[in-house]
């Protein structure tokens, strides 16, 4: 019986992730991924299952180191909607970087067919976790005065990453650079107290 090859699941991952956030799902065969990787289809498959399985897993790297950077933006001690104005001018920085290819939970989503609840579930979460950590914000910022009276904090929670995904799918189609920042500086006016 052959012996199981080592490798370094973390390098592995990287390549994949890498490889599925540019060229999406069904462009990628596992013949590319074999190439990226350097390993055989049974050692794949037997580390990580079918092609499928492996993009969920790279779906989940990606997402995990992602949500790490944003939700650290959301924290600090700038005022709460100025942390949310970091957040989306991350995001700004990202769109008009120009080796950018956008972010891999939108070119998934928009590359995923209708029927496929299970992928659009696991996205949706995904996309939950960001939600709550800016109602979180929100929140903060109702009771310090800072957001404006009548906002609800999980309506506006689920307006702004709307907006943020939003910028990214605008962003493949649009100029980029002051417009957007323009966009985002009108998003957080429309947050802000007067009195503040």
């Amino acid at each position: 019986m052959a012996r199981p090859i080592k490798f370094d699941h973390k390098k592995v991952l990287d390549c994949v992730v890498k490889l599925f956030w540019r060229h999406g799902y069904e462009a990628t065969s596992m013949k590319n991924i074999c190439e990226v990787t350097g390993l055989q289809p049974g050692s794949l498959y037997a580390a990580f299952g079918n092609k499928r399985a492996l993009y969920l897993t790279a779906i989940d790297t990606y997402f995990e180191e992602s949500i790490e950077v944003l939700l650290a933006l959301l924290s600090g001690e700038d005022t709460p909607l100025q942390r949310v104005r970091k957040l989306f001018m991350h995001t700004v920085d990202d769109i008009c970087r120009k080796d950018s290819d956008g972010c891999m939970l939108v070119n998934a989503l928009l590359e995923t067919p209708v029927d496929d609840e299970e992928l659009r579930k696991h996205i949706a979460k995904m996309f939950r976790v960001l939600e709550t950590a800016i109602r979180d914000v929100l929140v903060e910022a109702a009771a310090c005065g800072e957001l404006a009276p009548g906002k609800d904090p999980a309506i506006q929670a689920t307006l702004l990453v709307n907006n943020i995904y939003g910028l990214r799918v605008y962003s493949k189609l649009q100029p980029k650079g002051s417009a957007m920042t323009e966009m985002v500086d009108d998003l957080i006016s429309s947050l802000r107290s007067s009195t503040v």
